[in-house]
C-alpha cells in the first residue's frame, strides 16, 4: 500500500476511535436516564433532566468534532467555530472560552478551533480557555487550570516528527493539529508552564 494511502487510513482509524471515545459518556449518561425512568426513588424527572442534559453535550460535540475534523469545517466562518466550541463547553460544565472577535484570516478557523479544542485536553479539572491575536499574525490559544498540561506523549507528537505507528487515539489529535497547521502555511509551537500551556500559531 502507498504510504500516504497507509497514512491517511491510520489517520481516519484513529480519529474515528477517538471520536467515538468522546462521545461514550454523554451518549451512555443518556441511557442510563432512559434506565433510571420508572426506577423506585427517581422521579421521572430527574431522569429526563439528565438525559436532555447528556443529549445536549453529545450533539454539540458531534457539531464540534464535523467543523473541526469534517469538510465543513473548511467552508464555516470563524465566529460560528467560536460559538460550536463555546456551546460544547457550556453543556460539559467545566471550561469557560474566551474568544472574542478576532481579525485573523478567516481561513486559519480551523486551525484555531482545534487548538483550542487541545487546550481543553491540557484542563482535566476544568479552567478557562483564552484565544488572543496580535499585531503580529501569531493567535495564541491559552489554557490555565488547576494541573493544566498536555501529556509528555502529545507533545512528543507536536515538537517532533513520528511516523503512523507512533500515532494512537490520545495522540493523533496533536498530530492533526500540526499538520493541519503546516499546511494552511503557518506554524505552531507550545509553551508549557505550571498551571498554564500556550499553543501559538504563526
Amino acid at each position: 500500500m502507498d504510504d500516504d494511502i497507509a497514512l491517511e487510513m491510520t489517520l481516519i482509524e484513529l480519529i474515528s476511535s477517538r471520536i467515538c471515545h468522546d462521545l461514550v459518556g454523554p451518549v451512555g449518561a443518556v441511557n442510563a436516564g432512559a434506565e433510571l425512568m420508572g426506577e423506585e426513588g427517581v422521579s421521572d424527572d430527574e431522569a429526563l433532566a439528565l438525559m436532555r442534559k447528556s443529549g445536549l453535550e453529545a450533539a454539540r460535540r458531534l457539531q464540534l468534532f464535523r467543523l473541526a475534523f469534517g469538510r465543513a469545517g473548511n467552508s464555516v466562518d470563524t465566529a460560528s467555530m467560536r460559538d460550536a466550541a463555546r456551546h460544547a463547553y457550556e453543556a460539559e460544565g467545566k471550561v469557560t472560552l474566551d474568544w472574542q472577535d478576532l481579525a485573523f484570516d478567516p481561513s486559519h478557523g480551523r486551525v484555531v478551533l482545534n487548538m483550542v479544542m487541545l487546550a481543553r485536553e491540557a484542563l482535566p479539572f476544568g479552567g478557562t480557555i483564552s484565544v488572543t491575536h496580535d499585531s503580529g499574525g501569531r493567535t495564541t490559544v491559552r489554557a490555565e487550570g488547576k494541573r493544566a498540561a498536555l501529556r509528555a506523549e502529545v507533545m512528543n507528537v507536536l515538537e517532533n516528527e513520528v511516523s503512523a505507528d507512533e500515532l494512537d487515539p490520545r495522540t493523533v489529535h496533536g498530530f492533526f493539529v500540526r499538520n493541519l497547521a503546516k499546511r494552511s502555511g503557518g506554524a505552531l509551537s507550545v509553551l508549557q508552564q505550571e498551571a498554564n500551556i500556550a499553543l501559538i500559531y504563526v
